[in-house]
């Protein structure tokens, strides 16, 4: 087997650096390129620091002012992209916990220092993701701190830009979105056509696929027999590199959310990606399980509520989502509450990430599969305090204390998902990706992650090798749960 390394830097008790320390290390490091230091021990800055020196990147200059551990990964003259999870501004859950909703700056702040040390005074960073719609990204970057991270990098003269990437966001009133639409982004439209994971599907499939919040009629005009296409950011599409930066949590749709899943984050205009489709299993839908007419009933008035608001008619469209909440109320009485797909049968979602990481690695600048790897990737996972439950928008932090890197988002996800306590069978996305051969292939299929670690537990092991009580056990969301936890 080809291994591939995972490293991860696991410290028991320690917190995210505050903005106001511009999120910058408490020691002077040999390879430290800025005069600021924090005044207190940046934890975090250390973790993403050992992370990178345990995969061995530039070991023979290690702990001199040479360091440069991405430099194999970034050249001089790159555009790299830089892609946090910052799916939500707030947190649904009860405690509203922010730290373990979305990828924290401080974690950010350590890598892109890295990354502007391979570069060497040339090139650009884009530090950007594409939100839900309705996320209020400047209180996000404003709240967290992102907006001084960059302008602090800015200030020194580096070409440091915080982009959010939708062509399309919007304000909740009263469960009835009022969208806006802004053309400016920019986007290409990248067609996958047989390339496509959906290309295989029937027409009358293809037509029941959904996005939960968006108009049911755009979304056939870009999957059906003929076509199947996304619109992606022209800020990935430009970049030579990708800085894979998710925020692992449980996941309602896909069971979990890591390297692989952070990259529907690409995306300018989530019309074009399938989510769900309409339906029970037998009806060889995956929206949920049991066929039921409430549910039935619910998805179609889904469809009108969505309609309704893409045309601007707000007020009967509240009167639909009014309507909603009363089936929703039903599936609850009666037990049955799969809905929207958010649940371990989901075979949908699995493919569009299939898709979208096909995109990343092949996609060249105009938006053209090419038969050859275009795009270098490096992934650092913050997990430092990570979430459960009910994310990706609920989630309940769970304090895990733990930086994680490496290179191929196959192998990270298949060792963070066992980390987690999950079992790798049951995600569909990881057997997904593992099913790809042929051209556009994600992963040898030889090649298995390995651990190494300043934990014991971890390090030199294989996920397979990991003994039980080492795992994290994390609290799978509620359609997931009893479905995916590995077992003693």
């Amino acid at each position: 087997m080809k291994q591939t390394y995972v490293s991860v830097v696991k410290k028991e008790d320690y917190n995210y650096p505050k903005a106001e320390t511009l999120f910058r290390p408490g020691e002077r490091y040999p390879e430290y390129s800025f005069e600021e230091l924090a005044p207190g021990k940046n934890e975090v800055y250390d973790s993403v620091r050992q992370a990178l020196h345990l995969l061995k990147l530039d070991e023979e200059h290690y702990g001199t002012a040479a360091w440069d551990p991405l430099g194999q990964i970034v050249r001089s003259g790159d555009c790299v992209l830089v892609k946090p999870n910052l799916v939500m501004d707030v947190n649904a859950d009860r405690a509203g916990n922010v730290e373990c909703l979305y990828t924290q700056p401080g974690v950010v702040a350590a890598v892109v220092d890295y990354v502007l040390i391979a570069l060497h005074g040339s090139g650009r960073v884009v530090i950007g993701d594409a939100p839900m719609q309705e996320c209020d990204f400047e209180r996000l970057v404003s709240e967290s701190g992102y907006d001084r991270l960059t302008e602090y990098y800015q200030s020194k003269g580096h070409d440091v830009q915080l982009a959010d990437l939708r062509g399309l966001r919007s304000k909740v009133r009263g469960g009835v979105h009022y969208a806006l639409t802004d053309e400016t982004i920019p986007a290409k439209v990248v067609r996958m056509d047989q390339a496509s994971e959906f290309s295989t599907e029937t027409p009358e499939h293809l037509s029941r696929m959904r996005v939960t919040n968006y108009d049911p009629r755009i979304m056939y005009t870009h999957h059906n027999e003929q076509t199947h296409e996304y619109m992606v950011s022209d800020y990935l599409l430009q970049a030579d590199v990708i800085i894979n930066m998710p925020k692992p949590k449980s996941h309602r749709k896909a069971g979990l959310t890591a390297a692989l899943k952070n990259l529907v984050g690409i995306n300018a205009r989530k019309e074009y990606l399938p989510h769900h489709t309409n339906g029970a299993v037998p009806e060889e839908g995956d929206e949920y399980l049991h066929p039921s007419g409430v549910h039935a009933l619910r998805s179609r008035l889904y469809d009108r509520l969505n309609i309704l608001s893409s045309e601007g008619k707000y007020a009967p469209a509240a009167v639909v989502k009014m309507l909603t909440r009363c089936c929703a109320a039903a599936l609850k009485v009666v037990g049955d509450g799969y809905a929207e797909g958010s649940w371990y049968g989901n075979h949908t979602i699995s493919r569009t990430i299939a898709d979208l990481n096909k995109i990343v690695f092949y996609a060249d600048k105009n938006g053209v599969l090419q038969d050859r790897p275009v795009r270098r990737m490096f992934i650092v996972a913050d997990m430092v305090i990570a979430g459960e439950g009910e994310g990706p928008v609920a989630p309940t932090a769970k304090k895990v204390g733990i930086i994680a890197a490496g290179e191929n988002p196959v192998c990270f996800d298949e060792a963070i998902c066992t980390l987690m306590g999950f079992d790798t069978a049951k995600i569909p996305t990881l057997e997904r990706v593992r099913s790809i051969q042929g051209t556009y292939r994600l992963v040898e299929p030889d090649e298995e992650p390995v651990f190494v670690s300043n934990d014991a537990m971890y390090d030199g092991k294989t996920p397979a090798e990991l003994p039980f009580d080492s795992l994290l056990h994390f609290i799978p969301t509620a359609g997931w749960k009893g479905h995916i936890e590995i077992s003693k």
